[in-house]
């Protein structure tokens, strides 16, 4: 049960937990900042110990926080502790009215040394009170002081405006669970009783009254350059350092929990006590796992009676902690036997990937260990990483289903890849406690570079979902990167765990069970795992909801009489013709001492032309093409004319076999009208005529009209979807999984209008290219489950975790899968009895054979790592891992670092034409390539998308695309950025020429650029406007 901030019924005891939070933990918190702001942590103990006789003594517990400081920072320092070395260390920090003034700072007395006396006072008010009672009305004039002294604090430190006083505000009026309270009140009650043992330790001292103050003095020094040596000398008597001192600890009723902590030098003779009682480390319920520096005591399912207060001694030094064990709260995810087992290593706070088939309800593992993580954490912040925006959606929706009290409490966030540009990101993120991301997007947010950057030790706990992406060069991999940065470099001591969820790490295309052991244990090393959480015990109940599709070959035929093939083969073979006309031979002869190889490529097309290696060949040659654009102004564009021509035609021969000829004549009237602008500028007849071909072609094939025979595969697709639909009526639900969005987009439209079909793409690709924005997909998904759509056509965006539990049928359409994505297209069949249609080509169903080979040397992998103990061999590979990573970071660092201004040119990638000179290039966070040459806007032709589809990214707004007026090909984008209309240019369009080398340069990204293009300035913003 959570209480609210005030009003009737309000306990007043939670508002003393408020005053305790806030004295023991926020303004502490803005206390070190002050503190590092005027005296680094890396030299204060060299600065404590050097100082002379001090106002204020330091405590001797306190001198192992300073000595700690330079490794772990202020951490561990209190509110006392502070304020001695301020006032003995920072002689120009001084309250209105001095220190140790009777009465408090006025109201207009704000001096920094004022709000440090105001700290320490409210600090001692609160703790030594009397009792527990705080009226609404002294916590709301508590707080107004507390919000206050952070927003002056705030000025001082050069921080964002709220940065520090917004917590207090949060503080004062967030609704507050039992257990938190409890936690809190416990955390004040532990510093009342050691306070009061200090209190009556110095009474005692007092009371013998045998010091004078000089030998009070003398013993000080004796004493602290006693603790200098000791800390230095090996001897049994040491003072011991702890790099991670022992942590009070709340567990719920029948968790396990360690009490832990780590010291610097050899490992010592150590014992633990409970009461003053040995613990009997050899018990059922009690393990002792110290090793080397570390000393663990770890209590196997705890009970109440296992509360208290725990003690270590280490050789002669001891320390206290104390255990909470507090009743279990009703579980918000009720989760069956199998999945308990599932969760059973990551409840442990482990790293684990759990793997378990789609449909055993993964997502619900991971939402019960998220809720059991964040009571156990107070102050934890969980990260929900997917792929897609469409699953992020997804599981966003989810989880403000489940944790209800968190979604009201606005602490549930979702971050999508598009909103990288955020300045609230810092902000949004340090409220929340659930936030679901990209990987993408919290990459953008740990480079060192970023605007708004956090830090990996920020999070507790980062659940990857879909994990078998963490390998060689993914996005995945890109994320678990940082977190190898923070343990490896950084020496974090805090990482968060790391949760991975899937059902196929899949083998990376092994042919035996050695090579599938080796990829799993790579993925395991790159996420830091070392155990594997899969269904053992259980196996029979999950069998039970589970189920596998029943799977329906169906082979491929072709049409028995098919004109349009032949159009479109006649009009290839024209083209090829052209590659062989007389300018072109004459170029490429003036030009065969350098240009060879695009002399052979040109010359020697593929013989099969519906061939996977005749689409190579156009690759390969137009690149070739595009080396030579600086020879000549004619023939260059010519053959990137014919070579962009034969791609046209090889699309339709494929949506030809895929689909019916209305396809085909859409796709050749659209690219017509691009082709025929873009004639306007030709400068060679040959041009002329094959755009003529391409016009004539399009009358062919009206001309055919519906006289030619329907795709069979696609009239087999709607027989078995209607045969299903006669079963279920409005209770169907069908996925067909296709190769391309040109494809999804065609097929959702020739499928009978009962089904009400739409199509599902990524959201990488424009609305023009086929792409769907983010919030349509979600709309999409949200359409199909409820019955608006009963069939959606959909790329491989689709095909992992989309969560429809009324699917019946999955059919897969001519679609090439590996092993991962079969399994996974496969999982979208959720009803029993559901059924698995593959349509398929001899070869393609070959393909299917090895997935499913594939996918059993994937299970008994699974089976077999699951059983080794590899934690050795896990952090010696990931350890290699990061050393690898390191050496090509170093690299591109080095490349950057020679980057230089140079002498370059931005040239039209299909005929050469020169956009604008390198000079007058800048960019925008290094993602946007802007032309900051206000006439360049005169020399394009602007092409308006609608108001509806002009979409918002890193701060600009895309109005629609550039061509060029004096070739007619497109350029890139119209944007607007900070109220400006800007030229950007796409690397997808252009090519960057060398002037220096007299050659164009290879790069597909502008990153990978040799020159140097700089940020957009205030200055440059000046000059563009002028």
């Amino acid at each position: 049960m959570a209480t609210a901030a005030s009003g009737p019924g309000v306990s007043h005891k939670t508002h003393y937990a408020r005053l305790g939070h806030a004295s023991q933990n926020l303004i502490p918190n803005v206390l070190r900042e002050v503190l590092a702001h005027f005296i680094p942590s890396s030299t204060i103990y060299n600065t404590v110990s050097a100082g002379k006789k001090m106002e204020l003594p330091i405590e001797p517990n306190d001198w192992i926080k300073l000595y700690n400081a330079a490794k772990k920072g202020y951490t561990d320092f209190d509110i006392p502790l502070i304020y001695t070395i301020l006032r003995n260390l920072c002689p120009k920090i001084q309250p209105s009215r001095g220190w140790d003034h009777p009465n408090d700072p006025m109201p207009h007395e704000v001096s920094l040394g004022d709000d440090i006396e105001r700290c320490r006072r409210s600090r001692n008010h609160i703790l030594h009170r009397g009792n527990t009672t705080v009226t609404d009305q002294e916590l709301d004039d508590i707080f107004t002081d507390f919000e206050l002294i952070a927003q002056r604090m705030e000025v001082l430190l050069g921080k964002q405006n709220k940065e520090y006083s917004s917590q207090f505000e949060h503080l004062r009026t967030c609704s507050m669970d039992e257990s938190t309270e409890r936690m809190y009140l416990d955390q004040l009650h532990e510093l009342m009783e050691k306070e009061k043992d200090t209190l009556e330790s110095i009474q005692a001292l007092e009371e013998k009254g045998t010091h004078t103050e000089e030998r009070v003095f003398q013993v000080e020094q004796e004493l602290q350059s006693l603790k200098v040596q000791s800390l230095n000398t090996p001897n049994d008597d040491q003072i011991l350092v702890f790099r991670e001192p022992l942590e009070d600890k709340t567990c719920f009723e029948g968790d396990t929990v360690s009490l832990e902590c780590v010291i610097e030098g050899g490992k010592k003779p150590s014992k633990w006590y409970k009461d003053e009682n040995a613990v009997r480390v050899l018990s059922d319920n009690f393990r002792d796992e110290s090793k080397d520096q570390t000393y663990k005591l770890t209590i196997l399912h705890a009970t109440r009676e296992d509360a208290g207060v725990y003690k270590i001694l280490i050789g002669n030094t001891s320390k206290d902690v104390r255990l909470n064990v507090i009743e279990r709260p009703p579980s918000l995810v009720e989760l069956r036997s199998y999945q308990q087992e599932l969760a059973e290593f990551a409840l442990k706070g482990e790293n684990t990937i759990i793997c378990a088939g789609t449909n055993a309800g993964k997502t619900y593992v991971a939402f019960h260990v998220i809720e059991s993580h964040l009571l156990r954490n107070p102050r934890g912040k969980v990260v929900f990483i997917n792929k897609t925006n469409v699953l992020l959606g997804q599981q966003y929706k989810r989880a403000c289903d489940t944790f209800t009290t968190l979604h009201f409490q606005g602490k549930i966030k979702i971050w999508r890849a598009d909103e990288d540009d955020s300045e609230n990101f810092e902000t949004e993120i340090d409220k929340a406690r659930l936030i679901f991301l990209t990987p993408k997007s919290l990459c953008n947010h740990l480079i060192e570079t970023a605007a708004n950057k956090v830090s990996m030790d920020l999070f507790t706990l980062i659940i990857l979902d879909e994990c078998h992406h963490t390998h060689d060069k993914s996005v995945y991999n890109e994320l678990m990167s940082y977190y190898r940065i923070a343990k490896y470099r950084e020496k974090t001591h805090r990482l968060p765990q790391i949760l991975g969820l899937t059902a196929s790490p899949g083998t990376n295309k092994a042919k035996d069970l050695s090579s599938a052991k080796d990829h799993l244990r790579k993925v395991m090393a790159n996420l830091d795992v070392t155990k594997l959480s899969v269904v053992q015990r259980h196996r029979e109940e999950l069998l039970q909801y589970t189920s596998i599709p029943e799977k329906v070959p169906i082979a491929s035929t072709t049409r028995k009489f098919d004109p349009l093939k032949d159009i479109l083969l006649g009009a290839m073979e024209y083209i090829e013709n052209k590659l062989n006309s007389r300018i072109v031979s004459n170029f490429l002869t003036e030009n065969l001492l350098n240009n060879r190889d695009l002399f052979e490529a040109v010359g020697n097309p593929p013989v099969q032309r519906t061939d996977v290696r005749y689409i190579q060949w156009i690759g390969e040659t137009k690149e070739k093409v595009e080396h030579v654009l600086h020879k000549d102004t004619k023939v260059p564009r010519l053959l990137h004319a014919c070579l962009r021509h034969l791609e046209l035609y090889t699309e339709c021969l494929e949506i030809n076999s895929l689909l019916e000829i209305d396809q085909v004549r859409e796709i050749v009237m659209q690219r017509y009208a691009d082709e025929s602008f873009a004639s306007q500028n030709a400068n060679t007849n040959e041009e002329r005529e094959i755009v003529s071909k391409l016009r004539d072609v399009f009358a062919e094939i009206r001309e055919i009209g519906r006289n030619i025979e329907g795709n069979p595969d696609v009239k087999n697709v709607i027989e078995r979807i209607e045969n299903e639909y006669q079963l279920l009526k409005e209770d169907s639900r069908f996925i067909i999984f296709v190769k391309t969005r040109a494809t999804a987009k065609a097929l959702a439209e020739r499928l009978p209008s009962y089904l009400r079909s739409t199509h599902l793409t990524g959201s990488h690709k424009s609305v023009e290219e086929g792409g769907l924005p983010a919030h349509e997909q979600i709309e999409v998904l949200e359409k199909f489950r409820n019955g608006e759509h009963l069939c959606i056509v959909a790329t491989s965006v689709g095909c992992e975790g989309l969560d429809v539990p009324q699917c019946n049928m999955m059919i897969r359409y001519r679609f090439s899968a590996d092993e991962i994505s079969s399994l996974q297209m496969r999982g979208r069949v959720r009803k029993r009895e559901g059924r698995e249609v593959i349509v398929g080509t001899t070869q393609e169903f070959e393909t299917e054979k090895k997935n499913i080979q594939r996918q059993y040397l994937m299970t008994q992998a699974i089976d077999e790592v699951s059983k080794l103990y590899i934690t050795r061999d896990i952090a010696i590979a990931e350890k290699m891992v990061y050393d690898i990573e390191e050496i090509e970071r170093r690299s591109a660092n080095m490349k950057l670092g020679q980057k230089r201004r140079g002498l370059f040119t931005i040239n039209c990638k299909y005929c050469g034409v020169v956009i604008t000179d390198g000079d007058l290039m800048r960019q925008v966070n290094e993602k946007l390539f802007l032309v900051c040459d206000r006439s360049m806007l005169a020399r394009v032709d602007r092409r308006q998308i609608p108001k509806k589809k002009q979409r918002e990214f890193d701060g600009c707004k895309k109005l629609g695309k550039a061509y060029g007026l004096e070739c007619g090909h497109n350029w890139g984008s119209i944007i607007i950025y900070k109220e400006c209309e800007f030229v950007a240019l796409s690397q997808d369009y252009v090519k960057i020429f060398d002037r220096q080398a007299d050659s164009f340069i290879n790069g597909e990204k502008w990153y990978d650029l040799k020159f140097k293009i700089e940020e957009i300035s205030d200055e440059d913003f000046m000059n563009y406007n002028r």
